[in-house]
């Protein structure tokens, strides 16, 4: 008799971890974007609930895949392993991306001269 290929318990909630981070950051994101958006001048729906939400959104969105790949190691789990550490890869690459488009170029420049001749004597001082 061989034994049964079915799915083992830590792959079962490896599934379902992935379907958890994947819709519910999606519907936090959704609805954060519902009670935060501002059409014309109107106000805002919920504000501070819109800023929950996306917090909520974001903590979700990096601590599943973290939490997934953990678990997937502790488990000795070769498939949960490989995809939770591409999506945590991608992640890290996305906040690299993201940090450094930030910042800008950290040389400091001249400010540019500014003519404070009087009118009349802008011609004759140089750079006016």
């Amino acid at each position: 008799m061989e034994p049964e290929h079915g799915l083992s318990r830590g792959s079962a909630a490896l599934i379902v971890l992935v379907i958890v981070w994947f819709f519910g950051t999606l519907s936090l994101g959704y609805a954060a974007l519902y009670y935060g958006l501002v059409i014309g001048t109107g106000p805002s729906r919920d504000g501070d609930l819109a800023h929950t939400l996306i917090y909520a959104a974001i903590t979700l969105g990096i601590g599943a895949p973290v939490v997934g790949l953990a678990i997937a190691i502790r488990l000795h789990h070769k498939a949960g392993t490989w995809v939770y550490g591409l999506i945590v890869l991608g992640l890290v690459v996305l906040g690299i991306s993201a940090l450094s488009g930030q910042r800008d170029n950290h040389v400091y420049k001249e400010d540019p001269a500014i003519c404070t001749a009087p009118p009349e004597l802008a011609l004759e001082v140089p750079g006016c």
